[in-house]
């Protein structure tokens, strides 16, 4: 079993496929290495691919010290320096994302390639200057999340786990918060609703405590000031339908991103990737392959 320790003594899994230049896909919150399993073989034949369990996920020690996105993000640095990779392009998917911005404003893009952000937010309350985080809990209204909004998301984690994971399940599919349907409908209506059952089991997997430490961690964050950092070319993808996040986020990435550009996914949500993995992997692909000056 591949196992790297960190300088603070977490275990961490990782799992390595494929030659040539080195992507590192990194997941999000209550999610593991496995859910990038509709990417790994596509781009196992064209690069040297590392997948990783952030602590406190999947097959990773879940310690109760370093549940911080600062020091996930160190994680990554000295993952990195431990395999010798050079160049090498990261792919955040949500939390994973944050994982990047955190990576940048510690060490710059040193070591970097490529950058790619899966459906994510530099911010995620709301702000007297910004509105283009999670929607409120109880207006519903697009980049409205705020802190009491905040405290009823950490008492639903601790409440009940297993409801709770369900829901989040649903809506990284962009089930609407309030839908008639029964789930067995909605899910024969949506992309990825083949995959329900398994993300379900993943989710229930997951440790509440350290689920909730990593999202104050999250939800304290604003990264807006870094995105400007990124000057290798950076790949935004978001979910078109029932995304977590308003236009206006990914127009403030597009604005801000030396060298970004941003591509919509028709018919997903927040988990385009396991969505639609064709037409991101062809994107990504794409995008990796493509000559730095040329994107």
């Amino acid at each position: 079993m591949p196992y790297f320790v960190t300088d603070d003594h977490v275990r961490l899994y990782y799992e390595e496929r494929g030659e040539g230049r080195p992507v590192v896909l990194i997941h999000g919150l209550t999610a593991n290495r496995r859910h990038f399993r509709k990417q790994v073989p596509a781009l196992a034949g064209r690069f040297r691919v590392v997948t990783l369990d952030l602590r406190g996920h999947g097959d990773s020690e879940a310690p109760r010290h370093g549940l911080t996105i600062p020091r996930l993000a160190r994680d990554l640095r000295e993952l990195m320096a431990y395999l010798g990779l050079e160049g090498t392009a990261l792919v955040g998917w949500s939390m994973g994302a944050h994982v990047i911005f955190e990576y940048v404003r510690q060490f710059g893009c040193e070591g970097l390639g490529k950058v790619v952000i899966i459906d994510m937010s530099p911010r995620l309350m709301k702000a007297p200057d910004w509105s283009g985080g999670l929607p409120g809990l109880f207006s519903q209204e697009a980049g409205d999340f705020g802190p009491e909004d905040n405290l009823k998301m950490l008492e639903a984690m601790l409440t009940d786990w297993g409801e709770y994971s369900r829901v989040v399940v649903q809506r990284i599919l962009g089930r609407p918060p309030r839908d008639d349907r029964s789930e067995e409908a909605w899910a024969r209506e949506v992309k990825g609703g083949d995959d329900l059952p398994w993300l379900y089991a993943e989710a229930l997997r997951n440790d509440p405590l350290v689920v909730l430490a990593l999202w104050v961690s999250m939800t304290s964050r604003d990264y807006r000031s870094v995105v400007g950092r990124i000057t290798v070319p950076c790949l935004v993808a978001y979910g078109a339908d029932g995304g977590y996040y308003p236009l206006k986020n990914y127009d403030f990435l597009e604005k801000e991103l030396p060298r970004g550009r941003v591509v919509p996914f028709a018919g997903c949500a927040h988990a385009l990737h396991i969505q639609d993995p064709e037409a991101f992997n062809a994107e990504l692909i794409a995008f990796l392959e493509a000559p730095e000056e040329g994107r």
